[in-house]
């Protein structure tokens, strides 16, 4: 709902990667130092998140927050989602605040929806594994369920390059997305497999118009080898599939041969989760 993050969300489908981000909150001088990779800036996501921590401990003073991404950044694998949440994790230890994980994540989708970076990849986060959102809404507010993947299988991504959400979503209709979107969620709920969630993202980008010319191109050539089930990580010049892991490697070539970075990760079983205190 617009004007209310706390009551804004989004259904949909997805994985949790073991690749994924990584966030070291310290106290440091004034303002929030804000590295990601190595690289010092202004990351909104992450310095919002701690902001909001810190009123609730009512601190004032300075942060040094140091993120990790193992994924490629601006491919709509959720990047942002999980900093958010991450970031609100490590704060949260570091100043004491003593509240319960589901209201530490209704900050992070807070943070997120303000960001205009996400609506509900907290929701999926904070469940973990590959998992449907049913219902949209913040984490205690949402309803998702898992889907059952044989614990051979692993995901490989192929990314193209960063895109800008803003600019693909405005070539599609909102309404058709949104339509078409919570066709595909009920179909996932009453038939739920990863290959339906992989088909159904490829129809869903195709008849939506979201699917770039690269993703296009890679379901074309995986299907022609053999690899018919794959998707697109909403939004992003990114597709993925998931299979098993001794077919990893064909796919991997096959999506950098088209001129992708190609990523092969194991699927996480666990939500986002504070490594030390």
């Amino acid at each position: 709902m617009e004007g209310d993050p706390l009551r804004s969300g989004a259904r949909g489908a997805g994985l949790a990667l073991e690749k994924g981000v990584t966030v070291e909150v310290c106290i440091g001088d004034d303002g929030v130092e804000n590295y990601l990779n190595g690289v010092k800036g202004d990351y909104e996501v992450a310095r919002r998140a701690a902001i909001e921590v810190a009123r609730l401990a009512a601190y004032t003073g300075g942060f040094s927050i140091r993120q990790t991404v193992d994924v490629p950044i601006g491919g709509g694998l959720g990047t942002s989602g999980a900093s958010a949440l991450a970031t609100v994790l490590a704060t949260a230890a570091l100043l004491g605040v003593k509240l319960s994980y589901t209201k530490l994540a209704r900050i992070a989708h807070k943070v997120e929806v303000e960001s205009g970076t996400g609506l509900g990849t907290v929701s999926g986060l904070v469940v973990g594994g590959a998992c449907v959102v049913l219902e949209p809404g913040p984490p205690g507010s949402d309803r998702v369920d898992r889907i059952i993947v044989d614990q051979d299988h692993v995901v490989v991504v192929g990314f193209f390059g960063p895109i800008k959400k803003s600019s693909a979503l405005r070539s599609a209709s909102l309404a058709d997305i949104n339509r078409r979107g919570r066709l595909y969620v009920e179909a996932l709920a009453r038939d739920t497999t990863i290959e339906n969630l992989l088909d159904f993202s490829k129809k869903f980008s195709l008849e939506t118009g979201l699917a770039t010319p690269n993703v296009r191109r890679a379901y074309a050539v995986l299907e022609s080898k053999g690899f018919p089930h794959a998707g697109q990580a909403m939004v992003g010049d990114t597709v993925f599939t998931v299979l098993p892991s001794g077919e990893a490697d064909s796919v991997a070539t096959l999506l950098e041969e088209m001129g992708a970075r190609a990523v092969t990760s194991r699927i996480s079983w666990r939500p986002a989760v504070l490594l030390q205190a």
